[in-house]
């Protein structure tokens, strides 16, 4: 088989529901103001699991993920009725804004813990060649190289490859240089590159 350049794609994939679960949304999301506790329950039991698999790509203890995500969550009942989206369109609204406040909440807890680092110069930025995966590798293989990838590199490369944000929405939510964003990202997918070759470059020769 081929090799691809690496790449994912954005978490609208990662929150996707349909069927009933989609027609359950779009009632809750149909109410004015604030929710009931009936309400806020099945949005638990709906997003729980999908929140959870995105804060394990920022924060890798699980543990301290959970508490992203219960945090998350009372942060969205609470500002539920300034949320806004209109039309048929209002439940991808509402799964990005759950994606933007789980991401802060995870970043906001690295910077408690101290766990992000000073940024990173671009005289540091070395050449560098195109992360290349076998067709055949799984996202779960992926996601465990990333978790080895060092915080900030394992941030940036989050936003802009699955998240898709800009270099200079990037710059502003961590507050650093966009350039440095740009070697993180760079730094991140060398960094990558390396661990692919350790961990999977004779996994499927044959």
């Amino acid at each position: 088989m081929g090799a691809y350049e690496f790449g994912f794609k954005q978490t609208g994939q990662l929150l996707y529901v349909d069927g009933k679960e989609n027609e359950l949304l779009a009632d809750i999301l149909s109410v004015h103001g604030s929710l009931t506790a009936q309400q806020e329950e099945q949005l638990y039991r709906l997003y729980w699991g999908k929140l959870m698999g995105l804060a394990r790509r920022y924060v890798v203890n699980r543990e301290t993920a959970r508490e992203v995500v219960n945090d998350s969550f009372v942060k969205a009942f609470d500002r539920f009725a300034d949320f806004r989206g209109d039309g048929p369109d209002k439940p991808t609204a509402f799964n990005a804004w759950l994606v933007r406040i789980t991401i802060n909440t995870a970043i906001d807890r690295l910077r408690v813990q101290r766990a992000m680092p000073e940024t990173t110069s671009l005289d540091r930025l070395e050449n560098h060649p195109a992360v290349e995966m076998d067709d055949r590798l799984q996202v779960d293989d992926i996601l465990r190289l990333l978790e080895r990838l060092p915080v900030m590199h394992r941030i940036v490369f989050n936003l802009y490859e699955l998240e898709g944000y800009r270099h200079d929405e990037i710059a502003e939510l961590l507050q650093i240089p966009a350039s440095s964003s740009r070697v993180y990202l760079a730094k991140a997918k060398q960094e990558l590159r390396a661990l692919y070759i350790k961990y999977f470059g004779g996994r499927y020769d044959g």
